[in-house]
């Protein structure tokens, strides 16, 4: 290295006392914050704090029990369509009176429900939120999605969400009027009901399985969501500035565009219902839902639905024949499955659709919708080196835990209002109303039977029925549940006695030295990871030197020159600072001469020199 090269060097290295120290690394504030877990009353930024939220749904497993095991208040409870007048039906439906139907879906969907935006207008005949002087044209699809999403998103929530509502259920009741009066032997009307969240679905209902009584266990499932790493994804961009270049820089995200961030939104960090929606459709897609027995189930539920707000799956009805507890559980792990890939398959759509870029413009574009759009200018301030820009996005990974959390039980049979859910305490009193007295100890070792246990998701099967003995005036739960070779309750005595209670065990069920406990038991733990629409940028300075010797000579002598006025600077200061301290040791009457002869302005005074002595005489 030359010596102007050593001088540099020195100099950015602070070895030179004399020279300004610069440092080459940033200086951690310890004292402020840190990430991890430290003794000290610092903030601490933590890694495992759960998200608030979770989701839960219901599995109904409608089982398999003889017609004449019923009593004739199980056919006649609630009404039927035709009853209310919704519908005139002779084999097949005749004639919808939309009126009726309207209230009915109204009761049908709950309160709080709110259809997404793309549902409202896949159903509508048309979605004029401004209507133009010329009227609006009718449009279907993607881009009738598109043309409405604009004007819809100026409007307030409420507003938005009432009008959507309002849309979704018109659409609805207009699709069935046109599939009824085009005359074609239809049985089934489409029915709105809830959806995981706050979404809405869709569901068909057969009027003609009105009035056919059935019992079903059902199964409170919950997906939990924990924050886990939080780190770097894929390179969006690079590119070079050179030495005294600036540039402006463009960022566009995938919340750019209205339609694009509705199919960019997720269960997992978002509450918005398209997001929902997707999610519901897939898990039905996934488990393979008895689609025939939803819209009974739907229907049944009726406002009860509403209170909860939990979606319902119905499952295929469960046989009581041969080795149905060993089927049933079979059934359970495909559903944890189903779930699990929903949550992936929903993971993988959402990172498709969340399109990022960074591009280096000399101006900014303006985007339709709620623009993301960013503007920046950046420079190089070096003047030898080249300064190299790396924007990277960060993702974010979620750990998903699926559960079994509760068990219920059910009675419906397709006619509004006559879904009857009890929990296990109160089987006795729900058999007692619908099933024939001769065959309810028999009902009820199967129904319990099926709830004993559970395999969790390191195929371990846990005990999670709890049997509680009467014991004075309380109930003792110290018992877990036991079942027989054919997998009904093994129990002396009938399990309808008063004398016992049934309930789920109210806590973690094996989740021993897991970080994460959630209440029941955990069926599936996954990781799923998400594309944000964060950037991060990391400027990295080149390695070549872009400067001849002679540049860099000027360079050194132009840094000396900046160092020898600070050192001067330096100088005076202490000057100043050493005649201050000598003025305040003389008595305080002599201090203001002091002051005056050591720093007071002295006159510039000018030295001519002295002619020669004479006056030119002799």
């Amino acid at each position: 290295m030359t010596q102007v090269g050593d001088d540099i060097a020195s100099t950015a290295n602070g070895k030179d006392e004399t020279t300004m120290p610069v440092p080459e690394d940033p200086i951690i504030a310890e004292s402020i914050a840190h990430f991890g877990d430290h003794g000290d009353r610092a903030a601490s930024i933590k890694y495992d704090v759960p998200l608030p939220g979770s989701y839960s749904f219901q599995r109904i497993v409608p089982l398999d029990i003889p017609q004449d095991f019923f009593l004739e208040p199980g056919r006649s409870a609630g009404t039927s369509l035709s009853s209310l007048g919704v519908v005139e039906e002779e084999g097949r439906i005749r004639r919808i009176d939309a009126a009726r139907l309207r209230v009915l879906y109204d009761r049908l969907l709950p309160t709080a429900a709110r259809p997404s935006l793309r549902m409202a207008v896949e159903v509508a005949d048309k979605l004029d939120p401004a209507p133009p002087a010329g009227g609006q044209q009718v449009i279907a699809g993607e881009q009738k999605a598109r043309t409405a999403m604009p004007a819809l998103l100026q409007r307030d929530g409420v507003d938005l969400q009432r009008q959507l509502r309002e849309t979704y259920i018109d659409g609805l009741i207009k699709r069935q009027e046109r599939t009824i009066n085009a005359g074609a032997p239809d049985t089934t009307i489409q029915i709105p009901t809830a959806g995981i969240g706050l979404s809405a679905r869709t569901v068909d209902y057969d009027v003609t399985q009105a009035g056919r009584p059935r019992i079903a266990l059902v199964e409170t499932w919950q997906l939990s969501m924990f924050l886990g790493d939080y780190g770097l994804g894929r390179t969006l961009q690079t590119f070079t500035l050179l030495p005294g270049e600036r540039t402006t820089i463009t960022v566009q995200t995938w919340r750019t565009d209205s339609v694009a961030r509705e199919d960019a939104s997720s269960i997992f960090d978002s509450s918005d219902t398209a997001a929902q929606t997707r999610f519901t459709s897939s898990l039905m897609a996934q488990s393979g839902s008895a689609f025939q027995d939803q819209g009974g189930w739907a229907v049944s539920v009726g406002t009860k639905a509403s209170a909860s707000g939990s979606i319902g799956l119905v499952s295929a009805s469960a046989s009581v024949e041969g080795a149905f507890s060993a089927n049933h559980q079979e059934a359970r792990q495909e559903f944890s499955t189903s779930v699990r890939n929903s949550s992936q398959e929903h993971a993988a759509q959402v990172n498709t659709s969340r399109n990022q870029a960074v591009q280096s413009n000399s101006k900014a574009q303006s985007e339709e919708g709620s623009s993301q759009t960013t503007v920046r200018e950046i420079a190089n301030t070096n003047l030898r080196r080249v300064l190299n820009f790396v924007f990277r996005e960060l993702n974010q990974t979620y750990e998903t835990v699926t559960s079994l959390k509760n068990v219920q039980v059910a009675f419906f049979n397709g006619n509004p209002g006559s879904t009857e859910i009890v929990p296990l305490a109160a089987l006795r009193r729900l058999l007692t109303r619908y099933v024939a007295p001769e065959k309810r100890d028999e009902v009820a070792r199967l129904i319990l039977g099926m709830a004993i246990d559970c395999v969790d998701h390191t195929g371990t099967s846990q005990r999670m029925l709890q049997m509680g003995i009467r014991k004075g005036g309380v109930y003792e739960w110290d018992t877990f549940a036991e079942p027989d070779g054919e997998g009904k309750l093994k129990l002396e005595g009938s399990p309808l006695d008063e004398r016992y209670s049934w309930r789920i065990k109210p806590e973690p069920i094996g989740q021993e030295g897991q970080a994460h406990k959630v209440s029941g038991v955990v069926t599936a733990r996954d990781t799923i990871v998400l594309r944000t629409d964060n950037i991060v940028a990391e400027a990295l300075l080149g390695q070549a030197d872009a400067l001849d010797t002679y540049a860099s000579a000027l360079q050194s002598l132009d840094l000396r020159s900046r160092e020898a006025d600070i050192e001067w600077r330096r100088a005076e200061t202490r000057r100043t600072t050493e005649a201050l301290d000598l003025v305040s040791q003389r008595p305080e009457a002599e201090r203001v001469d002091a002051f005056d002869k050591i720093l007071g302005d002295k006159p510039d005074i000018e030295v001519v020199p002295v002619a020669a002595a004479g006056n030119g005489k002799g």
